[in-house]
């Protein structure tokens, strides 16, 4: 027991500096943790859990120094490595801040929303007229979450996408030209000159 809290504590300091896009926008969380922030850092009980099961790894936690969201509370640089929706997370956490899902795809669709997919066309390659197309083919939802319209330019669908950050993490752009925002955020994200698109 005392080597296992060790260790646990050993990959909570080990990741103890968050380098997220802004200080002001709300982190994204592990899939289900939900839109309220303060009711998940509230549940959160900082047991680690979460990250010692997580497949990809993607699961960091904020530093002590780091109170404005939460000391040593869990989150997503998905620029760094995203989710890749294994829903381990949502299974052992003790406190109900994450809540079950299977890892069905379909379960998934239906009941993650991390956040939303955003498109920063100012920087995106295909709107700045060559091709890319690398968030469409890295999304695990293509076509539900996702599409491209000519020439090769993503339109996020948004009641399809999850949040997952696949898109982000494989972007070619730096900065990258495409985030993912939560819903609290989303009047600050960067407008497109299309409407997002809806899932058919």
């Amino acid at each position: 027991m005392v080597v296992g809290g060790s260790a646990l504590m050993a990959r909570l300091w080990a990741s103890a500096r968050s380098r997220l896009p802004s200080p002001w926008r709300t982190p994204v969380r592990p899939p289900t943790a939900g839109d309220d922030d303060g009711r998940f850092v509230a549940a959160c009980i900082r047991c680690g859990l979460c990250g010692t099961v997580c497949e990809n790894g993607c699961i960091r936690y904020f530093g002590l120094d780091e109170p404005r969201w939460g000391a040593l509370s869990p989150y997503l640089d998905v620029r760094e490595r995203s989710c890749t929706l294994c829903m381990r997370c949502t299974q052992v956490c003790p406190t109900g801040a994450l809540s079950p899902v299977e890892a069905e795809l379909e379960v998934v669709k239906r009941e993650v929303r991390m956040g939303l997919a955003v498109v920063d066309e100012a920087r995106c390659i295909s709107y700045l007229g060559r091709i890319c197309g690398y968030c469409h083919d890295a999304c695990p939802l293509p076509g539900e979450a996702i599409r491209l319209v000519p020439k090769a330019k993503p339109l996020v669908l948004t009641e399809g996408c999850v949040g997952c950050g696949r898109c982000v993490e494989l972007c070619p752009q730096q900065p990258t030209a495409i985030d993912i925002w939560r819903e609290g955020d989303l009047a600050a994200a960067p407008k497109a000159t299309e409407p997002q698109g809806r899932r058919s």
